[in-house]
């Protein structure tokens, strides 16, 4: 008689911290999400008025850690002095305004050390935490720094003007240490820092200029984190990770289909961190269907969920441009298909 190995099952937090942290295969493949956007939380759940738990347990996350449309957030991101638009719908960053060094008395970053801010994060976390994972999102300055400036303007600045560039990235990494100094003291299981540093075709900057202008705020950034992390950026940031790996992140995302090949990337790194991704958003997620999205949950979990190191997520974030029914079905499949031992 064919006996199956039967698994303990895990709360939902001891699934992430099992498959985010290399203690071998959990019971399921954790799913995760960077950020469910505001919109489609609302067309999903119907109301506004819902707990981070609920909106979890309906679709079958393990855990949250982004903003919620009843004013509940997790998010601990500086502000970028950036103009802002939509197109069709979709916010979009637009022209940097931090123009020149005569503009950055207008770089005004709130106060970090205002102590309503953890005070009410506290709350939440205690009313809302129960036995999910809840992460912190932050960033390191990085992306607020060529953002604020505008691409195309940070890039001249790089020649023209280092000492602007650096004092950017100074006071923005330096906002964020001072916040992780009072978030490191509450609940939270892990950080999510989300910088991008790449596009579809590689890094947006060469590995020089990444070394010299951003690796050592970076590492302040990292040293002032007393909790584990994951390391988001859009793109294929291969070109960059013998100088990110070092810094000890413990997962990477959303390792984007159109950039990196995710069964390449567990070939490589699968013993050394925890991929995170990366069903399609381009098509699967977002014009898709529901037989697209079981085909797509398949193929990953059976090429990089055994082993364990394996969170599925959306290639980005879960968009309010992505169909609910397809969102329904990565949840179904992904309880349906991504039981250890797995069997696909």
């Amino acid at each position: 008689m064919n006996i199956g190995v039967l698994t303990m099952e895990l709360t939902p937090r001891e699934r992430v911290l099992t498959a985010l942290l290399g203690k071998g295969e959990p019971d399921r493949v954790p799913w995760l999400e960077h950020e469910v956007q505001l919109q489609l939380q609302l067309k999903l759940m119907g109301r506004p008025d819902f707990t981070p738990g609920e909106l979890a347990a309906y679709l079958g996350l393990d855990g949250f850690g982004f903003s919620f449309p009843s004013g509940i957030s997790f998010d601990f991101y500086p502000p970028l002095m950036v103009a802002r638009s939509t197109v069709e719908g979709v916010p979009m960053v637009g022209k940097g305004l931090l123009t020149g060094i005569e503009r950055l008395n207008d770089l005004n970053l709130p106060d970090p050390d205002r102590p309503q801010t953890y005070q009410q994060v506290r709350e939440w976390l205690k009313a809302f935490k129960g036995d999910y994972a809840v992460y912190a999102r932050i960033r390191s300055g990085i992306a607020p720094t060529y953002l604020s400036m505008g691409i195309e303007r940070f890039s001249y600045n790089l020649v023209d003007n280092p000492d602007f560039v650096h004092e950017v990235i100074h006071r923005y990494a330096g906002w964020t240490i001072r916040v992780l100094e009072h978030i490191n003291e509450l609940d939270f299981d892990f950080y999510w820092v989300a910088d991008d540093l790449a596009c579809n075709t590689g890094p947006l900057f060469s590995p020089g200029v990444f070394s010299e202008f951003f690796l050592p705020y970076l590492v302040k950034v990292v040293q002032a984190m007393h909790k584990p992390w994951i390391l988001h950026s859009d793109g294929n940031l291969e070109p960059l990770l013998p100088l990110l790996l070092p810094l000890g992140f413990q997962g990477l995302h959303p390792i984007d289909p159109s950039g990196m090949d995710i069964g390449e990337m567990k070939q490589k790194y699968g013993d050394k961190i925890c991929l995170l991704g990366n069903i399609d958003l381009r098509h699967t997620l977002t014009r898709g269907t529901p037989r697209d999205v079981k085909q797509e949950v398949r193929n990953r979990i059976a090429r990089v969920a055994p082993g364990g190191r394996y969170i599925i997520t959306s290639a980005n974030s879960l968009t309010d441009y992505c169909k609910p029914q397809n969102v329904l079905a990565l949840g179904r499949c992904i309880k349906k298909y991504g039981s250890y031992p797995i069997q696909i």
